[in-house]
């Protein structure tokens, strides 16, 4: 009614508002209204937070207490049984350097940003231990898991840039950013900014590659581990207690007496949790909080599931396209050093990173998946963006393969 004569919606005029009705217009914009602005608060909040802990990238003296010789934070737990140096260089050692020189053909590079797009169970922990390796030898800043101080983070960057631009040098800065999980996804602001970035540096000539990388891997396979991994529990719990939230919680009549246990919201294996989550790993590639509705409620929200098809894959193609190396996970190694090449990435001897299965669960995908080939043949059907991905960038990683070489020491 308000619209057909003009007026704002809950405006006091409108014909056939009843005073109740404008009592909740008047709560409903108030309540909206407030929860806007207390959510802009809390990220800012949050983001000047994160400023405030971050090393001050624009500043030529170290900071406080960072990369600090005989700080036990900067030994990994397992560093000292490995054989590894145990702290902080100056320069990068003789030893390191002749052992990377064993498999590596890239120089070192005085300024690389390094951007490794971390989808789950798609090997990320692994490539962020070797990121933190770096920076535990002082070759570099890591910045990551998530990009939710990117503002601040940006800033500090472009100050750097600007100010070598402007003294007629190349910055000194080996910047190493795992853009795994977060409200600010990597497709959206950060790519932007770094493609900004690289238009600078090419304009200005400044010799400091920008190298965004990922890892894709076989649908099934993905399917499988991001079950056992973080799902395969909850199903298992649920069946077995039949209460607490979401875990087939038993339901009541209206007259208080118990009802038959309510479906998991998993489903109640493999099969029925994997119909839940169509085209599971195309889509935590181009919207990482996806990953959360598919682990722990067996859905994946509307937003990050675009409802047309071929503008989701054409999406995920653009995005997926503008990086310099895509890779498999079977070809780990290769997609490590395709990478590190372009940049120059230092130390590169790492040690497989494998996340435990959450809740304990000791299955495997025998269990999981007794009849392997129907279990493919389900995640053809359900996934055919993930399949698409998988065959045009698997195929084309490995058209891009070098000679073999020599493999990695772990």
């Amino acid at each position: 009614v308000a619209a057909q004569h003009g007026r704002g919606f809950g405006s006091r005029s409108c014909v056939g508002w009843s005073p109740r009705a404008h009592r909740r217009a008047h709560v409903f914009r108030h309540r909206l209204t407030h929860m806007r602005g207390r959510r802009e608060r809390r990220n800012r909040a949050e983001e000047a937070r994160f400023a405030k802990t971050r090393v001050q990238l624009h500043r030529d003296k170290a900071a406080s207490g960072y990369c600090t010789a005989g700080d036990s934070s900067n030994v990994l737990p397992w560093a000292s049984g490995e054989g590894l140096v145990l702290e902080p260089q100056a320069a990068l050692t003789a030893a390191t350097a002749a052992a990377r020189s064993n498999w590596s053909v890239g120089g070192l590079k005085r300024c690389a940003i390094i951007v490794d797009r971390h989808t789950h169970k798609n090997g990320g922990s692994t490539v962020r231990d070797i990121f933190l390796e770096n920076e535990r030898l002082g070759y570099g800043l890591y910045q990551g898991y998530t990009q939710l101080g990117w503002n601040s983070d940006w800033r500090n960057v472009r100050r750097l840039a600007d100010a070598a631009v402007g003294e007629g040098r190349t910055p000194s800065l080996l910047l190493m950013i795992e853009a795994h999980f977060g409200q600010v996804e990597l497709k959206d602001r950060p790519m932007q900014d770094l493609a900004a970035l690289r238009a600078f540096h090419l304009k200005h000539r400044v010799d400091c590659p920008i190298v965004l990388v990922t890892r894709v891997r076989e649908p099934l396979d993905y399917y499988l581990s991001f079950f056992r991994w973080g799902v395969a529990f909850r199903i298992k719990e649920a069946l077995a207690t039949g209460k607490g939230k979401g875990k087939g919680a038993l339901s009541r009549h209206w007259n208080g007496a118990a009802a038959a246990p309510r479906r998991p919201m998993w489903g109640h294996n493999f099969s029925e949790w994997a119909a839940q989550v169509p085209n599971l790993q195309s889509t935590i590639m181009a919207r990482g909080m996806a990953a959360s509705g598919a682990e722990y409620y067996g859905r994946m929200h509307g937003g990050s599931r675009p409802k047309n098809a071929q503008k989701a894959w054409q999406e995920l193609d653009e995005m997926l396209s503008a990086f310099d190396v895509v890779g498999t996970v079977s070809r780990f190694d290769e997609t490590l050093l395709l990478a590190a090449d372009l940049v120059g990435l230092p130390v590169l001897t790492y040690k497989y990173n494998r996340p435990n299965q959450k809740g304990g669960y000791r299955g495997t995908n025998a269990d999981i998946c007794p009849d392997r080939e129907a279990c493919a043949a389900l995640i053809r059907e359900l996934a055919p963006r993930d399949h698409r991905m998988w065959a045009k960038y698997s195929a084309a990683f490995e058209a891009r393969l070098p000679a073999p070489r020599p493999a990695f020491p772990r």
